[in-house]
């Protein structure tokens, strides 16, 4: 709804879209990931994960967080 802001923390991330399209903000880069597409990310720097368009999407998402 527009107030989603970015987070960071230690650890990983990896991400699948199952259906759909989403924009991943990665530090000052942004990427537009379509069904089947993947990222794997170190989640120290600031992230935001939203579905493109305010449109609906699935995805696939393993998280690392050390101990």
């Amino acid at each position: 709804t527009g107030k989603e802001s970015p987070s960071s923390h230690e650890g990983e991330e990896f991400l699948f879209v199952l259906q759909g399209t989403i924009v991943v903000h990665y530090g000052a880069e942004k990427y537009i990931l379509h069904q089947g597409d993947s990222i794997y990310y170190d989640s120290i720097v600031d992230h935001l994960v939203t579905a493109k368009d305010n449109s609906e999407a699935k995805i696939l998402g393993v998280v690392y967080s050390p101990a």
